[in-house]
């Protein structure tokens, strides 16, 4: 069309709109003159005026049927017509508050769960990383298919090579995340901390709030440590002071200066730190065999993530060339918001699908109340319909009623949500691995979600039965004047609704019954030590302090031996990885009877420093030999201890004790194995244990350790003791993360309670809805079939007749339910494979366990329509018959 169309017709419009009785009262001026004319001219032909006049209606065809085609030649009828419908709507659902505030409240329970979860899924897995275009940000990892390894921590040489020979990135930086003891003003304290290359803070393209980042002058050994603070601790440790850069810092027992302090909020993914110190990698300390750097990179502006993939795979071959350590390792790359959410990514894809059925339930409940609420109406619809009221018409007016009620819902809902959230969050395990540090809340795309959801909800639930209640019967509804008449086929649709409900329920009760049996065989796992009167606590000490292996294992001998005489502590040790935090240490050993292979084709274990004493104060038992004592010094010869699955891996058949080992390890000499101890669980409760070598913290000490301090009551109490005991010995020593072992194991199960609790929650509010969907269409199915329960009492039937007569319709509906539910969670509960323990998704006991509570609380939802219907007085019941 012209433009000059659009300039006179949306004016018109717009005026029809805002302006109706202006514009009505103009057209009804119009026509009648336009009346007036023609009843003139046939008055000119000789007519009379009666006859004239008559004459120019019949050409006009009506004033008021001519006004109606001209007000929908302005297209603004469908707006009149949906703002009369919503005041109709409105009054309406006033009239009815009970069948309302049910209706309300059912959709905000499930709009607010999917709210809340929502939250917590858009915050960690949906939202882009806060840099600067997040989405070249990647890892990578070293990876080995033949190790089954597919994210390994990196070599510093095979960094150093990537840095030289990758062309696919624009910066790349390496991490390494250690503990760091601050003191500052003679008070020493204990951050999470990472040590960086230069390239760090420019590849996340993050600039200070204050000073400057690093850059190749930092960190050359010699030079005072370079320092830079969050803003969270300069605002917590230093009082925000604005002349904080350029301050002296002692870090590590050595010297440091301040140079700049990050923005509020900068974070790197999935690591927690607090302060950033220079990483040095032309140290002669960094040998060929370890790998424990963290790698980040930003990929150049044209190149795609698969050819830097590519990219990496042609470096890792040269160095796999270069490097007979690196023979059978590779390299891969993951975008760094995937790698980062690898952990949780589909646990909360699980609660999101959980609480999605769970609005569908609710959907299917309201949807049941409007039908049998539509029941008192069909009078009402077919009077509409009789005087002329299209269908479309009345299906829009019911529709509308929908969506109010689903609107309504979405304010509760924002409520729940709201509470809800808080809930969910502070049931997020401490440690877990969130993208960012912005607290999660309820923002804008929140509110988007929850608006359309909520417009979705209302078609869901309003669509069938609006087209169900518009059909009905005209003849009949109007001649009976019966509230029945023409819905005969809604109890069908009803029946319909509530298996769907049932079924959905008995998918979700699944999934949270395998989940809670799983978590129950977690923790009813033997860890290999016993958590209960066990204080742990970390300590990082000083390089400059400690500088060699001698001073170091003389340093904790002292800290050890004054704790033993600490009042209240029974037993004291100290291990370099504490048990189920995640933390291992894998390196390659080899006998020393026989010649020595090449590193990429020696055997391989797990790695662990450990005290004299440590297995004792841990209440591990020692199977075979001795455990660690103080013979075995610093200048003694080495020897070592391995666990039980270490004999099943590598020697099951010969009497291992007394046999030597090659080790990659600070340790030079071969080591003897001199005991063998019972097998615990090391990295995570669920991993089975790992074959492991033990070696001295007296003979290969490192430069932290975690003590372990049974005690005779309630280890916190001796928490504080032990703190100064440590102090005795150097008081400048930070200690960090004091906490019981029974907490310790609490949170290394901690994401797995946070799944299974809320799948049993979800649950829980779906089985509720489904007992109340079950409830609703029983107790209608009675009072339609009051006559005929009238006629069984009248013909002898007992109640305990016509009580199994409504039970039996009750089971039958949950009967079909289970049918179709358990084939959905055959198919479904797959997805949850891997986030079950000792268990499987088709575990029989968990099924009919859930099929027995079905059956019971649809039979328990029967019980009071039941009792009801044996009170029908058959006189009453058959009077109009």
């Amino acid at each position: 069309m012209r433009p000059e169309h659009w300039l006179y017709t949306i004016p018109l419009r717009l005026r029809s709109l805002f302006r109706r009785a202006q514009a009505d009262q103009q057209l009804d001026d119009e026509l009648r003159g336009h009346l007036e004319r023609k009843t003139e001219e046939y008055m000119a032909q000789g007519m009379t005026p009666e006859e004239a006049h008559r004459r120019a209606r019949l050409d006009l065809g009506g004033i008021e049927q001519t006004k109606e085609k001209c007000r929908d030649a302005r297209r603004v009828n469908w707006i009149e017509d949906f703002v009369q419908d919503l005041r109709f709507g409105l009054r309406i659902l006033h009239k009815s508050p009970g069948f309302t505030a049910v209706a309300v409240l059912t959709l905000a329970l499930g709009i607010g769960a999917n709210t809340a979860v929502f939250s917590v899924v858009d915050a960690i897995l949906l939202r882009p990383l806060p840099y600067p275009e997040p989405h070249r940000l990647v890892r990578i990892w070293e990876s080995s298919t033949k190790r089954d390894v597919p994210r390994n921590s990196v070599n510093p040489l095979n960094f150093l090579d990537w840095q030289d020979h990758a062309e696919s990135f624009e910066s790349m930086a390496a991490i390494s995340t250690l503990p760091t003891n601050l003191s500052h003003h003679g008070q020493p304290f204990a951050v999470p901390g990472m040590q960086v290359t230069p390239e760090f803070f420019s590849v996340l393209r993050v600039g200070p709030f204050l000073g400057r980042t690093f850059n190749t002058a930092d960190g050359i050994p010699g030079q005072d440590h370079s320092v830079i603070l969050s803003y969270e601790l300069w605002q917590r440790q230093f009082a925000a002071d604005p002349t904080i850069v350029g301050q002296k810092i002692d870090v590590n027992g050595g010297p440091g200066e301040i140079i700049g302090v990050m923005p509020k909020g900068f974070s790197f993914p999935g690591i927690k730190s607090e302060v950033w110190t220079p990483l040095a990698l032309t140290s002669p300390e960094w040998r060929e065999g370890g790998r424990f750097l963290t790698v980040a990179a930003r990929l150049k502006a044209d190149v795609r993530l698969e050819q830097a993939r590519q990219d990496m795979l042609r470096v890792a071959h040269f160095t796999a060339q270069a490097r007979p350590g690196n023979r059978d390792w590779s390299a891969s790359v993951f975008p760094m918001l995937e790698d980062a959410t690898e952990g949780v990514r589909r646990p909360l894809w699980v609660l999101l699908a959980a609480v999605g059925f769970l609005l569908l339930i609710a959907c299917a409940n309201v949807a049941n109340l409007l039908l049998m609420r539509g029941t008192g109406r069909v009078r009402e619809i077919a009077v509409r319909s009789a005087l002329g009221a299209a269908r479309s018409r009345v299906v829009q007016q019911l529709f509308v009623e929908s969506l109010l009620l689903s609107l309504a819902a979405m304010i509760v809902a924002l409520l729940l949500a709201h509470a809800g959230l808080r809930s969910l969050v502070a049931l997020i395990p401490e440690g877990a691995p969130l993208p960012r540090s912005e607290p999660i809340s309820i923002d804008q795309p929140v509110l988007l979600f929850t608006f359309l959801g909520s417009l979705v909800t209302g078609v869901l639930f309003g669509l069938v039965p609006a087209l169900r209640l518009s059909r009905v019967d005209l003849q009949n509804a109007l001649k009976q004047g019966s509230l029945r008449g023409g819905v005969g086929g809604h109890q069908t649709l009803r029946r319909c609704f509530v298996v769907a409900e049932v079924s959905l329920a008995l998918l979700l009760s699944v999934s949270a019954g395998l989940m809670l049996r799983s978590f129950s065989r977690l923790v009813s796992v033997d860890a290999g030590f016993r958590p209960e009167h066990l204080l742990t606590m970390h300590i990082w000490t000083s390089p400059a302090r400690y500088h060699d292996d001698l001073q170091r294992s003389q340093y904790f001998n002292r800290i050890l031996a004054e704790i033993r005489n600490t009042p209240g502590v029974q037993a004291a040790g100290s291990t370099h990885f504490l048990p189920l935090t995640n933390s291992t240490s894998g390196s390659c050993f080899s006998p020393a009877d026989q010649p020595a292979p090449p590193p990429a084709e020696a055997l391989s274990a797990q790695f662990l420093i450990v005290s004299p004493g440590y297995f004792l104060t841990m209440g591990t038992p020692i199977l075979t030999g001795r455990d660690f004592e103080g013979r075995d010094g610093f200048n003694a010869p080495p020897v070592a201890i391995v666990n039980h699955a270490f004999v099943e891996r590598f020697s099951s058949r010969q009497n291992i004790l007394g046999k030597k080992l090659r080790v990659c390890w600070t340790i030079e000499k071969p080591v003897e194995i001199v005991g063998i101890v019972a097998d615990a669980r090391q990295a995570q409760l669920q991993d089975a244990p790992d074959p492991t070598i033990f070696l001295s913290n007296s003979q290969a000490p490192m430069y932290f350790a975690t003590l372990v301090v049974r005690s005779a009551g309630d280890p916190r109490q001796v928490a504080r003791s032990v703190e100064a005991a440590v102090h005795r010995v150097d008081p400048d020593q930070a200690v960090s993360d004091i906490r019981t072992m029974d907490t310790v194991f609490s949170d290394s199960v901690a994401s797995r309670r946070f799944q299974a609790t809320l799948l049993l929650v979800f649950a829980g509010l779906a089985l509720a809805l489904a007992v109340i969907g079950v409830y609703g269409v029983v107790s209608y199915s009675v009072s339609q079939r009051t006559n005929e329960i009238g006629i069984r009492f009248a013909l002898g039937a007992a109640s305990a007749d016509v009580v199994r007569l409504v039970l039996r319709e009750a089971l039958a509906l949950a009967a079909i339910a289970l049918a179709v539910g358990l084939a959905g969670s055959l198919a479904l509960t797959r997805v949850l494979q891997t986030l079950l323990f000792e268990i499987t998704p088709t575990d029989p006991a968990t099924l009919a366990s859930v099929c027995i509570v079905i059956l019971a609380v649809s039979a328990l939802a029967a019980i009071l329509p039941a009792r009801r219907a044996t009170r029908v007085d058959p006189m009453i019941a058959l009077r109009y018959e």
